[in-house]
């Protein structure tokens, strides 16, 4: 703990030992408990033939086909993107 409030002072914070030993909990407590990323992936996919998409139906409610990941995914990463969709929808 006391490894913790010498860092603190030697960085220029001025803070005292109950402050130092909330910043200690408060940082064990994010590592333990840190939030779990989710992405929610929807796929527009047009008929080859004719001005239609596909559109799915559920209880009278139309919604585009998606999936829902468990992780963090960037908009950019297609790779990524089609590995998670195909295996979920059967494409």
């Amino acid at each position: 703990m006391t490894n913790l409030f010498s860092k603190m002072i030697r960085v220029g914070i001025k803070t005292s030992p109950l402050q130092a030993i909330l910043l200690f909990v408060n940082q064990a407590i994010a590592k333990f408990f840190q939030p779990k990323w989710e992405s929610y992936l929807y796929v527009i996919l047009p008929h080859p033939t004719e001005a239609k998409i596909l559109m799915l139906s559920e209880r009278g409610s139309y919604f585009l086909p998606h999936v829902r990941v468990n992780k963090s995914i960037d908009y950019a990463n297609f790779i990524t993107i089609k590995s998670e969709i195909e295996p979920e929808l059967g494409f």
